[in-house]
């Protein structure tokens, strides 16, 4: 690959990031206003400016994106503790209608349910004066200077930045089992390595899609996994949620049988997300030899 080419590579991994800035504080607004999964929608933008940002490093000069990285680690928890107890409180809605009225016993919605909204409505509460403090005015003001400057010339960074979150996807795949299950162990954290790597994959891919060649198919696959193993996240911790609930709720004298119920519904299905993973897996090694 060619000097110019690569340079043209990471012109177009910056006007990306630059997109995404944009798209970062136009989420801001939104979730000024509530609206409807604004709050997601900036938390992704967020998880993506910081992914990318990790890896391409390398056309920055070295050390230049630390700061700005450690900002958006810091936005996206705000946004992550509203946006988790959003989530939890649609999907413990959900799986409650989704019981036949006689295995729904004692208050379990007050406590699932209404619960996670009064969660989520002081979580964004603090996320708005988050997002009209100084910290965060800051940080656009240091995203901007970085993204204003020319990207670094060097050969093949932006392509070795895909080969890098595709090798460190494969191997996270590996530790966790998905390739051989005598080759490790398949826990819910190496599953959740795999996920942040698979996210990492997708992101960088989706930044350099318009390179050649492009890592379209590969981003496409990470995707799929990166769903799939999200899935399988959600309801590990919502599993955990259940039992915490289920203490608290059995300390009160109340009636825990309707938390078994659903901790069984979703132990069922993080199994069935992880041998989906292992299918997916394969997608991605089968894209990325045409990297």
């Amino acid at each position: 690959m060619g000097t110019g080419r690569t340079r043209d590579g990471a012109e177009i991994v910056l006007a990306a990031l630059r997109g995404y800035a944009d798209e970062l504080d136009a989420h801001a607004d939104e979730v000024r206003r509530d609206e409807f999964d604004s709050v997601h929608q900036m938390r992704v933008s967020t998880r993506r400016l910081r992914s990318v940002l990790g890896s391409f490093r390398s056309l920055f000069p070295d050390g230049a994106t630390d700061g700005v990285r450690a900002e958006l680690r810091w936005l996206g928890t705000v946004l992550g503790n509203a946006r988790d107890a959003e989530v939890l409180a649609e999907r413990f809605r959900g799986m409650l209608d989704a019981q036949p009225p006689d295995l729904v016993r004692g208050p379990v919605r007050h406590r699932l349910v209404q619960a996670n909204e009064l969660a989520y409505r002081a979580a964004h509460t603090a996320a708005v004066a988050a997002l009209d403090g100084p910290r965060y005015e800051a940080l656009l003001a240091s995203l901007g200077a970085l993204l204003a400057a020319p990207p670094a010339d060097g050969t093949g960074l932006v392509a070795a930045g895909i080969e890098k979150a595709y090798r460190r996807t494969r191997r996270a795949g590996t530790q966790a089992g998905l390739v051989k299950r005598d080759k490790g162990e398949t826990t819910p954290e190496r599953l959740h390595t795999v996920r942040k790597r698979a996210k990492a994959l997708r992101y960088a891919a989706e930044a350099a899609d318009a390179t050649h060649p492009s890592p379209r198919k590969v981003g496409k696959a990470a995707k799929r996994l990166q769903t799939v193993l999200g899935e399988h996240q959600d309801s590990v911790v919502a599993q955990e949620r259940l039992m915490a609930a289920a203490d608290v709720a059995r300390a009160a004298g109340e009636d825990t049988f309707t938390y078994g119920v659903l901790s069984a519904v979703e132990r069922s299905a993080a199994g069935d997300h992880a041998s989906r993973a292992r299918t997916l897996l394969r997608t991605i090694r089968s894209a990325g030899r045409k990297l």
